[in-house]
């Protein structure tokens, strides 16, 4: 049975949508960039009074190894409680220039009808519409029909090393029935990608030492090379296309079903955009582009980030490097545990005789994935048909990775309010204002269905 005051929070959406327009573009004119703590702590602030604005209360913490979180709860009548999660910052790496955006990218101005602002698809967007979809019920002169409860990060660093003790810390003040988790969008046929899932990572750094310093290249046949064994080293993980060869690596995998790949087919995949963008011909192992947008998210991966060692100036150097050291990305898919993979890692170049090399977790996060069958998967999906008057997307498997693995005690769904050709993190990023009337209204039916359902 609907939720009986819906259409009065609805059409507060229409009402005071310029109120809410020009609220969002408020926030996407600060510079959230986590290089300026100044910046940020401006952002958590304005986050943190919108909040009390419509009728919540809002804490800023700080935390190690991160910005300020705000941490929010705006009450609701009911016993249902819903939790958001985004973040506000807005770092990309690389920028780009400034000078090829539509208007300056902190200027927040609207174009045509979509809103041009560094950081407004990824996340502040998504972020402002979970506020106002509350605001909506407040002022329609209602009480929102659940407890809304919001964790904003700042991130610091781009994988969130505070997030996991954060969320452990406040877990009584995080309890939900569900989640919204941050960005998703409407695809290239303006259907709403409902997304269930975030691979993990596994971030290493791999080191090796064979002399006390660099000595001269004179020495060469008699002394070794740290960059020779550290390339040596990282031959004994993956063949040179790409497949991992350390045993046990997969072993966790969580076996594709088929329903999950009937998901997938009709999820978009642009190989053509892709390979020119790579300047390729093919795909790695010959793969078409549905066997590609399946291996993209449910294949575990290991990447070579990148290589140090030996003097590289321009000019010829004569000298055998002492040291030498790799970035190792290891993307973790649902069943996987870091630790066990670590171990692995560890077992398998100890076993091939490179137990001297040194290895350091720069980052680690656990996959996580809500199953498709959920409850309040086909909630969310129905609450889409009714905002967007379209068949929403099901993604249960993700090529993102991320944190959800903080917060996995209850069912997640990633929804947002940007699309397939925002410029997410480049140039000119953008959302289009209808899609941001409809974000809205999506939240408030979820909202509205929540709270009826038993």
């Amino acid at each position: 049975m609907p939720h009986p005051d819906t259409a009065a929070a609805l059409a507060a959406v229409d009402t005071h949508f310029d109120e809410f327009v020009a609220e969002l573009q408020q926030l996407c004119r600060i510079r959230s960039r986590r290089q300026e703590p100044d910046q940020m702590a401006a952002t958590a602030r304005f986050i943190a009074d919108s909040v009390h604005r419509w009728g919540g209360q809002a804490e800023i913490i700080e935390w190690e190894q991160s910005h300020p979180y705000v941490l929010a709860e705006i009450p609701g009548s009911g016993q249902r409680r819903l939790l958001h999660f985004t973040h506000y910052d807005v770092e990309v790496e690389p920028a780009g220039d400034d000078a090829d955006w539509i208007s300056p990218p902190y200027a927040a101005e609207i174009h045509d009808g979509r809103l041009y602002a560094r950081g407004v698809a990824d996340d502040k967007g998504a972020l402002m519409s979970r506020i106002h979809a509350v605001a909506a019920w407040r002022l329609a002169g209602l009480t929102p029909p659940v407890t809304s409860r919001f964790i904003f990060e700042g991130k610091q660093w781009l994988h969130s090393p505070g997030l996991g003790s954060f969320c452990a810390a406040y877990a009584d003040r995080l309890d939900s029935d569900a989640a919204l988790w941050e960005n998703s969008w409407r695809d290239g046929q303006d259907r709403p990608l409902l997304k269930l899932a975030e691979k993990g990572v596994l971030y290493l750094r791999l080191t090796v030492r064979t002399l006390p310093r660099d000595l001269t290249s004179q020495n060469t046949a008699l002394l070794p090379a740290a960059t020779a064994r550290l390339a040596a080293a990282l031959a004994q993980l993956q063949r040179p296309d790409g497949t991992v060869t350390v045993p046990g690596f997969a072993d966790d995998v969580r076996p594709l079903t088929d329903a999950e790949r009937d998901l997938l087919a009709e999820v978009e995949f642009d190989g053509d955009f892709l390979r020119e963008r790579a300047g390729v011909r093919g795909f790695t192992g010959g793969l078409d582009d549905r066997q590609a947008a399946v291996a993209i998210r449910t294949v575990p991966t290991l990447t070579v980030a990148g290589i140090a060692g030996g003097d590289m100036r321009d000019d010829v150097t004569l000298g055998i490097p002492a040291t030498a050291a790799a970035k190792v990305e290891i993307r973790l898919v649902p069943g996987q545990d870091p630790q066990r993979v670590l171990a692995a890692v560890r077992d398998h170049l100890a076993a091939t005789g490179f137990g001297d090399v040194d290895i350091e977790v720069m980052a680690t996060s656990r996959p996580n994935m809500t199953d498709h069958r959920d409850p309040f998967v086909a909630l969310v999906a129905d609450a889409a048909r009714r905002a967007y008057g379209t068949e929403p997307v099901i993604e249960p498997y993700t090529q993102w990775i991320g944190n959800q693995g903080a917060l996995a005690a209850r069912p997640i769904v990633g929804v947002g309010v940007s699309r397939a050709d925002s410029g997410v993190d480049g140039p000119n990023e953008n959302i289009r204002l209808d899609d941001y009337r409809d974000g809205i209204r999506h939240v408030i039916e979820v909202m509205a269905a929540l709270a009826v359902t038993e």
